[in-house]
């Protein structure tokens, strides 16, 4: 007998460009379940809706978004700081240095969890719905409140959270503070890091709590292709990420006027995939730097949905793909590189090096030269040498990061947590 539904709490998804990656962990861990519910935080109806055949709750964003957000966030703040554990928090904001900076993030939490709980009342106390879990995809302030509704409620819900990058590391924010972090871990039955990177920074700050917390790798499907390499002319590059400063997309840039001035017979072809605030002026600074089009052919595409990248990946040959960010959790874009078998070049910040070896591409410093940089895009310019390197990018991302072999083991031990609590686990070992 399946167990019950799940509620999955998302930022926007199945609105909206990001979160793309969902879809494909839905159709796996769907058969575990008698069904699955998806709850965005938010929503617009300017925002496009993937294709889904889960039913989507909006309650709780409207509530959140709505007319009468005024009205529902200063009432779920006054109820929050009854109900919460939130002074030992405050005490640590006013010692730190960014205080009015951690303190409206502590107000967003404690609201954001209050709201949440008010939600889960409604949709399973007054309307009857029926969950077996909750299942957040980011680790945020409403699993305080799901907590709190469990413990309040006395419900046999299961409550648990990913946790991938920006989400899981404080000192990427602006603060250096997460707001109710420790209620977060405490009230929550199990932490899936997507990276052991993650997982070892997750358990160095909560040790007695390190049962609760373990690796859940991402994955991607089979494209079904192999990237086909150049067969002679420009060294080709591609890259993918959302166009801010912390990717370090203009590296790629000046990477590139490196190779070109220390070899004046190279010509390259550089891709990249993706928007953001940056983007106007990465484009600007490459067209500066990169003046020549007889030597430089440098096309960015904007934002492409998977399918589209996958299909740019199965029609355009490349030579390597690049990663220069300073922060990251797992990058997906390493994993679709990987499994149409691209060697990849990338630096060694968060679980990239859990992607990116010796063996499948080169793995940098975190903080590379732009010399580093240019020197790792080159080895690959020599097709005989990089076609092994070509067999092992697929070949780790079969071992590691295929989707259905992931996912299956994922939606598994989330089945096993809500029927055998103290089996959980057994099936991502």
């Amino acid at each position: 007998m399946k167990p019950k539904k799940i509620l999955l709490v998302t930022s926007f998804f199945p609105y909206g460009n990001g979160e793309s990656f969902i879809k494909a962990e839905l159709e796996h861990i769907a058969d575990c379940f008698d069904g699955i519910e998806i709850v965005p935080c938010f929503h617009s109806p300017a925002m496009a809706r993937k294709q889904i055949t889960q039913d989507v709750d909006l309650d709780y964003s409207s509530t959140r978004w709505g007319f009468f957000r005024g009205y529902h966030v200063v009432a779920s703040l006054i109820n929050a700081l009854r109900r919460y554990r939130w002074r030992a928090d405050a005490l640590r904001i006013l010692q730190s240095s960014e205080r009015m900076v951690n303190l409206k993030e502590l107000a967003r939490a404690l609201y954001r969890a209050q709201l949440f709980e008010k939600f889960l009342e409604k949709k399973i106390l007054k309307d009857g719905d029926e969950v077996s879990l909750i299942y957040f995809y980011w680790m945020i302030p409403e699993i305080v409140g799901a907590a709190a509704f469990r413990r309040h409620s006395r419900l046999p819900i299961k409550v648990v959270c990913r946790a991938h990058g920006g989400d899981l590391y404080e000192d990427r924010r602006a603060g250096g503070y997460a707001g109710l972090r420790d209620s977060i871990v405490t009230g929550v039955d199990k932490i899936y890091c997507i990276s052991d990177h993650g997982k070892s920074y997750l358990t160095a700050k909560y040790p007695l709590l390190a049962k609760k917390i373990q690796t859940a790798r991402l994955g991607v499907v089979d494209p079904g292709f192999l990237n086909v390499a150049p067969r002679g002319g420009a060294l080709a590059i591609v890259s993918c990420s959302f166009l801010v400063y912390e990717k370090r997309v203009h590296l790629i840039v000046d990477a590139i006027a490196c190779l070109l001035e220390n070899d004046p017979a190279l010509t390259i072809r550089w891709t990249h995939i993706g928007n953001g605030p940056l983007f106007d002026k990465v484009r600007a600074y490459a067209a500066r730097k990169l003046p020549d089009p007889g030597r430089v052919e440098v096309n960015f595409t904007g934002y492409l949905p998977q399918a589209q990248v996958m299909n740019l990946y199965r029609e355009t040959g490349f030579d390597v793909f690049v990663n220069v960010s300073d922060a990251e959790g797992l990058p997906v874009s390493l994993m679709e590189a990987s499994s149409a078998g691209m060697p990849m070049v990338a630096t060694n910040v968060g679980g990239s090096n859990e992607i990116v070896n010796a063996a499948n591409g080169v793995l940098l410093d975190a903080d590379p030269s732009v010399d580093d940089i240019a020197a790792a895009l080159l080895i690959f310019h020599h097709r005989a040498v990089a076609g092994v390197y070509r067999q092992r990018a697929r070949s780790y991302w079969a071992k590691n990061y295929h989707a259905q072999v992931n996912y299956n083991k994922f939606g598994h031990d989330l089945a096993c947590l809500v029927d055998h609590p103290a089996n959980a686990g057994c099936f991502l070992k």
